[in-house]
């Protein structure tokens, strides 16, 4: 219940997401404990446990999956289902743990928008469950080994989770080996109580409540920024194993777990897990922004319901009904059907022609870089000492290039349409991430204009910079979210006067080039029928983000001190070419800049501009250029 007040009220419960943690600790007591059992019991084998955790896992993950993949097919863009379809295949092989860990970066879409991203956690836990047994087995041929095995790989993991969280915290969070000592502490408690420890009952009186004050404390104090797992893990998980540890003790946290509301619960919580987060996310996709407190209420609802449903009617006669081996491999079939269709949905680029000419928008025109891999990964500096150059592009026109392109992503993104509508001899090469603002006398900022400097077949820097390399913006708006004072936009004008004055000596002609009005990311923008059943698009619909559009008035109010700095800057720089992309962004005459023209998409990724803006500010900006 964590995890799913912290995914549809992440505010209300800041660390909530610590209950996964809660939950490994949990799954490891359990797990282990049946092994164990069946150990001592004589009867147990290795085809028999995973028989029953395909007959656990499958049937409510496969109903899930199912669902997203029809939902999917319908109402999302082929990019959306592309990768939707790639989440299912690794849904379906318990590999999206890696999937996720592979595609977050800059570039990644928001999290809300993965309808299957909370499967990273199962996928850890059958990675887990696939060598645990066989390890366990090993172990209890030395029984008095099993203790000392279990207590070294535990603090292995935690040791090893520590290290990752430091240097690679999005590794550390999805990878199995930094979160598997959570399950071996559960498997560790399970094996001390097979050993009938006695516990005195003063002792066992407090374990239960210091534990839970424990998980509530991580849930408070864990916020999404902290270094996580590593050594926060120990908060929620150590809690939930000082709850195991405390026993069946008539005390008053025992009768409240063992309550009828609360044990109904655990019986549906894992179908629980599996619908709700696809319900927030399909929500969050429709709506083109968080939906409304009053519909996420209403689907965690409605994801109980569900998971009721799916309790009672797939999971509990599948996995409490007579063994059978037909079942299980109808499962497995079922599976690996999903897994060739998704993995078929992905390859094939998400069925474009689903929506033809249906939406606002062409959403294939909302791509960047389509030719990113003409560019060579050189810019002039030797491998070594590009230490901090996320950027150092070439587009291979010429040896030398004559023209640059200083700046971050959003001067990434008006790279590909300067060098796509250049003339054959005007040849760029990108250096980033740079942004004048930053000391100029060391580092990236140092090494870039260095190599700018030196190099006398450079005629042309161009500036392109992000207005939030400035200052903070509001997430909403894409507006400057709290005044700046004079001297501050005064400070912005000196640092980068002194990095224009150094090119300029040095005979090179500098442009600076605004930063475009910071709307949604597009696939917020997208609406449209998405079938030719009208009762069906009442049912299945998009709406757009109220920000996909903005005054062209307001814009220039929200982001007045930008706009101040522009002007004083062009005053200290009379020589400096300043380039300002809105009238081809926006409609001026109308007040009004917008995500799209005609049919095609003006931005890309965030607020980013698409290939077919880049392309249009190029050829705008090169003929100024050109000009001297």
């Amino acid at each position: 219940m964590a995890v799913v007040l912290f995914h549809a009220f992440p505010t209300l419960l800041p660390g909530g997401f610590v209950g996964v943690d809660v939950f490994f600790v949990i799954s490891g007591f359990l797990i282990t404990g049946i092994l164990l059992r069946d150990h001592a019991a004589g009867c147990y084998t290795l085809s028999g446990f995973y028989a029953r955790r395909i007959r656990r896992i499958f049937p409510a993950l496969f109903t899930v999956l199912l669902f997203c993949f029809a939902v999917g097919w319908v109402a999302l863009t082929a990019d959306e289902l592309k990768q939707l379809g790639k989440y299912i295949a690794g849904g379906a092989s318990f590999l999206n743990n890696f999937l996720f860990w592979r595609d977050s970066g800059y570039f990644d879409n928001a999290a809300n928008t993965k309808p299957l991203l909370h499967l990273w956690s199962l996928a850890i836990e059958e990675q887990f469950y696939l060598f645990w047994p066989l390890i366990l087995s090993g172990m209890l041929r030395r029984r008095h080994m099993v203790g000392l095995g279990v207590l070294l790989m535990l603090l292995a993991s935690l040791a090893y989770s520590a290290w990752k969280v430091r240097v690679d915290a999005v590794g550390a969070f999805y990878s199995p080996l930094t979160r598997s000592w959570e399950l071996l502490l559960g498997a560790g408690l399970a094996c001390v109580l097979q050993q009938r420890v006695q516990w005195a009952a003063s002792q066992r009186f407090w374990l239960g409540p210091l534990g839970l004050v424990l998980m509530v404390l991580g849930m408070w104090l864990i916020h999404r920024g902290d270094p996580f797992p590593g050594w926060w893990a120990l908060l929620p998980a150590g809690g939930a194993a000082l709850v195991l540890l405390s026993g069946n003790d008539s005390t008053w946290l025992q009768r409240l777990l063992a309550n009828r509301p609360i044990v109904a619960l655990g019986l549906i919580s894992y179908p629980l897990y599996l619908w709700h987060w696809p319900l927030l996310s399909l929500a969050r996709i429709f709506e083109g922004q968080t939906a409304s407190a009053g519909v996420r209420v209403g689907l965690i609802v409605a994801s109980m319901v569900l998971a009721w449903l799916t309790y009672v009617g797939i999971e509990r006669p599948i996995r409490f009904g007579p063994p059978s081996r037909r079942a299980i491999w109808a499962l497995c079939i079922g599976m690996l059907v999903l897994f060739v269709g998704g993995y078929a949905v992905n390859r094939s680029d998400g069925m474009r022609y689903r929506h033809a000419n249906r939406l606002n928008a062409d959403p294939s025109t909302m791509v960047l870089g389509a030719d990113r891999g003409k560019f060579q990964k050189s810019c002039g500096i030797p491998t070594e000492q590009r230490a901090g150059l996320q950027w150092c592009l070439h587009d291979n026109k010429q040896v030398h290039a004559n023209m640059a392109l200083l700046g971050d992503s959003k001067g990434e993104a008006l790279l590909y349409g300067l060098s796509r509508e250049s003339r054959p001899e005007e040849s760029w090469v990108m250096l980033g991430p740079v942004n004048l603002l930053w000391d100029q006398s060391s580092g990236v900022n140092h090494l870039a204009l260095d190599r700018l400097e030196r190099d006398p077949h450079i005629e042309v820097v161009v500036l392109g910079n992000a207005l939030r390399g400035f200052t903070v913006l509001d997430p909403d708006s894409g507006m400057i979210a709290a005044p700046q004072s004079d001297s501050t936009i005064q400070g912005w004008v000196r640092a980068y006067t002194i990095g224009i004055a150094r090119l300029e000596r040095a005979r090179k002609r500098v442009v600076f080039v605004l930063d475009n009005p910071t709307l949604p990311d597009p696939n917020s923008c997208i609406a449209g029928t998405f079938t030719p059943f009208a009762w069906l698009n009442v049912l299945i619909y998009r709406n757009v983000n109220p920000h996909c559009t903005v005054r062209y008035s307001d814009h220039l109010r929200g982001t007045a001190a930008y706009q101040s700095f522009v002007q004083q800057l062009r005053a200290a720089n009379p020589h400096l070419l300043v380039f300002d992309p809105l009238p081809l962004l926006c409609d001026i005459p109308n007040d009004r800049c917008t995500y799209s023209e005609g049919r095609k998409f003006l931005y890309s990724y965030g607020d980013h501009v698409s290939d077919h803006a880049s392309s249009k500010i190029a050829k705008a900006l090169l003929p100024r250029i050109r000009e001297r």
